[in-house]
């Protein structure tokens, strides 16, 4: 389906991995840092089928959600009668839509070779398309921030961030036109892994509609502490989403997976005191992608959201 004809349709865990209980963390226990901290979730942490992870997310007091995939497929490849269904849900929920995930710019810059061989699913030339859609699905739930990358990373990925910068600014300027924020995340496939490489990128892209999807683990990837060292790169005013998880490491940062939110290496509570000492008023979401022994994907997202609800809510005591 081409644009016009999409648009015309449109018109028409408390801490653990290792718990086993299932049960909620309620929303008045939640009521505090939900109060200040704008938290959600990418839904297809909990499932594919958007109306079941809202219902399991208002479970736990939250309001806000992140949309990447839903019904098996990315959301910008969603149909109008999928989108229809999406703002059904929302609506019936009480939801807000922090961010639509886009893969804009998750895939090689022309004449760069990748340092793992990653094969684009979109390629160059179809990036401009791929955020048009992304735009036209955001103004359809709500939503005014898309998330994007930095292209697949290479041996030296310094070398390439002018060009980068070039790209995001290209980028910022179709969001523009769309109203659109974009916020880009340091992903460690991507050239800008870390804050510091993030930070750099944004620097030299100086568009007031482009700022950070600041993901407190990626950087562990590349061997950085992402608080305090990979926030304290960041120029405040431009985080305007994050990623929030757990990882764990091996000695001296080496081989970093990811791990309940609240445990492992992550100064999770140090993050949100100071995001509070900041004023931080953006939206966040967990992300949770690992997998646990005995445990399905639903239940480590639980367990990870409980995790990280403890957190915040030490932080704001």
């Amino acid at each position: 389906m081409d644009r016009r004809a999409f648009l015309k349709s449109l018109g028409t865990v408390c801490g653990s991995a290792l718990l086993a209980a299932e049960s909620p963390v309620t929303a008045a226990a939640a009521g505090s840092p939900l109060t200040r901290f704008k938290l959600g979730a990418i839904s297809d942490g909990f499932s594919q089928n958007f109306d079941e992870a809202l219902k399991i997310m208002k479970s736990y007091g939250l309001s806000w959600v992140e949309i990447r995939n839903v019904f098996g497929i990315y959301n910008t490849d969603a149909s109008p009668a999928q989108i229809q269904s999406l703002k059904d849900s929302l609506n019936k929920y009480g939801f807000r839509v922090s961010v639509i995930d886009s893969a804009l710019y998750k895939c090689a810059l022309p004449d760069t070779t990748p340092v793992k061989g990653a094969k684009d699913t979109l390629g160059y030339s179809k990036q401009m398309d791929l955020l048009k859609r992304a735009s036209e699905r955001a103004h359809a739930l709500g939503a005014d921030k898309i998330r994007g990358f930095t292209f697949w990373r290479v041996a030296e990925p310094e070398k390439l961030s002018r060009r980068v910068a070039d790209e995001l600014a290209k980028a910022a300027e179709v969001a523009h036109s769309a109203g659109m924020r974009l916020v880009i995340e340091n992903e460690e496939t991507c050239n800008a892994a870390t804050g510091r490489e993030l930070a750099h990128v944004l620097a030299l892209a100086p568009a007031t509609n482009l700022g950070a999807n600041w993901d407190v683990g990626n950087g562990y990837t590349q061997g950085e502490a992402s608080f305090p060292d990979g926030y304290k790169a960041l120029d405040k005013k431009r985080i305007w989403h994050m990623h929030l998880k757990g990882m764990t490491c091996q000695a001296n940062r080496k081989n970093c997976t990811e791990t309940v939110a609240g445990e492992g290496e992550i100064d999770l509570l140090g993050q949100f005191r100071q995001l509070l000492r900041d004023g931080y008023q953006e939206t966040m979401s967990l992300e949770c992608e690992f997998e646990a022994p005995g445990l399905t994907h639903t239940a480590t997202t639980r367990r990870s959201l409980e995790g990280l609800l403890k957190v915040m809510s030490a932080a704001v005591a």
